[in-house]
């Protein structure tokens, strides 16, 4: 009885362990069959999901590319605008200089307008002048062929086969000698050399006097000023054609006992003239004769009474291979040097715009090709020297290009 004890309690214990066994299985399968549903629908968000991902991700490529994109697009829509705004800037730099120039030309303009204005008004009364001095020597023309008429028949009816009027013939030979003198000075001016002793003697050169002291200032450099004078010649005289001059042309004579006595006389005119330095100052105009004298005049002062030295300096004469001529001053430099000072036809021997003296051949050459296009070459040029005293002259130099180089060079 007491072995069967333990089998008892082993097979009571084995028994109650294998139904809790039973009970714990069943409890336990339905939990695994609630956690494989719970897993099932887990299983099934969790794919969801992923496909979520996968789009988001697909989406989040696209927009990492696009943002690249535009990223790349912004960088170039940025060089584009640093360069448009580089070039708005040039341009707006270009416009402001444009706007400061055109203000310049403007005032320029208005300026030149104004000078036309009073140019024009000059002219008209210089014209009105010039008629009116014509008319007057009409006038006087007319006067003296009267009065030659009536001496000549004076003189006709008593010295012809009598003994003559002494009084009425010296009368006469006053009147002839007054003429003369008359076409005497007439021609003067009409011819270039003769015109010196009107126009560059020491009372003409002294009347430029206040105009360069204006011009040079207190300035103490000479080229700076020769510059000056030349500048303010180009900028303030305008060039104008000479016009009709008048001038005895042919006379006619009766012989009374081995002396001629005038009895008519004709009057013509001619376009070729040379005014004084200080009528051309005073109206602003003249070819280039006129042009010339002025600035020879205007130097010769300046090197004389500024200076203390006068200097050479030449009136050169120019004759071009389609026959015109030209005026211009010619200042000599030592070591073969020339300066040539052209204001009626806009040369100035310069280096950069800026006056300067250069080796004569080359200098001629120069001013020869400056005139090839409009007159051909340069034929011959006359030098003159020009005395201050009396207006007389010598001619420096006389001959072809070449040989006025190789005078200007010795």
């Amino acid at each position: 009885m007491d072995k069967w004890v333990p089998v008892v309690l082993i097979v009571v214990l084995l028994g109650g362990s294998g139904g809790g066994y039973l009970f714990a299985s069943s409890t336990y399968a339905s939990q695994v069959r609630s956690l494989e549903t719970q897993l099932a629908t887990t299983q099934q968000q969790l794919t969801e999901k992923t496909e979520d991902y996968t789009n988001l991700m697909d989406d989040y490529q696209t927009l990492s590319q696009t943002a690249a994109t535009l990223e790349a697009n912004k960088a170039s829509l940025q060089s584009s605008y640093d360069a448009l705004r580089t070039s708005y800037d040039s341009l707006q730099a270009t416009h402001d200089s444009l706007q400061d120039s055109y203000d310049s030309l403007q005032a320029s303009y208005d300026s030149l307008q104004d000078d036309y204005t009073t140019l024009s008004a000059q002219y008209d009364t210089l014209r009105e002048s010039v008629d009116s001095g014509l008319a007057s020597l009409s006038d006087d023309y007319v006067a003296l062929q009267r009065e030659y008429d009536s001496l000549s028949q004076t003189l006709t009816n008593n010295v012809y086969g009598t003994p003559g009027d002494t009084q009425m013939l010296n009368y006469f030979y006053q009147l002839t000698l007054a003429v003369r003198s008359l076409n005497t000075t007439l021609w003067e001016y009409c011819n270039e050399v003769s015109s010196f002793r009107n126009t560059l003697t020491a009372g003409e050169v002294l009347k430029m006097e206040p105009t360069v002291r204006s011009i040079v200032g207190s300035s103490q450099d000479d080229w700076a000023n020769y510059q000056k004078i030349h500048q303010y010649i180009t900028s303030n005289v305008k060039y104008v054609c000479d016009i009709d001059f008048p001038y005895i042309g042919q006379y006619l004579y009766i012989d009374v006992n081995g002396v001629r006595y005038l009895t008519d006389f004709d009057v013509g005119t001619t376009t070729n003239y040379v005014q004084t330095p200080d009528f051309t100052l005073q109206y602003k105009q003249g070819d280039c004769d006129d042009q010339a004298a002025l600035e020879y005049a205007m130097i010769r002062y300046y090197n004389k009474y500024m200076v203390g030295v006068d200097y050479n300096l030449y009136l050169a004469e120019m004759k071009f291979a389609d026959g015109s001529g030209h005026v211009a001053v010619f200042m000599p430099v030592s070591g073969g040097k020339v300066t040539i000072l052209d204001p009626a036809g806009n040369y100035l021997t310069s280096t950069y715009s800026t006056i300067a003296a250069k080796a004569a051949a080359t200098e001629l050459d120069s001013y020869n090709s400056f005139w090839l296009s409009s007159s051909g070459s340069i034929t011959q040029i006359t030098l003159y020297t020009i005395s201050m005293l009396d207006g007389s002259y010598t001619v420096a130099s006389h001959g072809t290009l070449a040989q006025v180089a190789s005078f200007l060079s010795s």
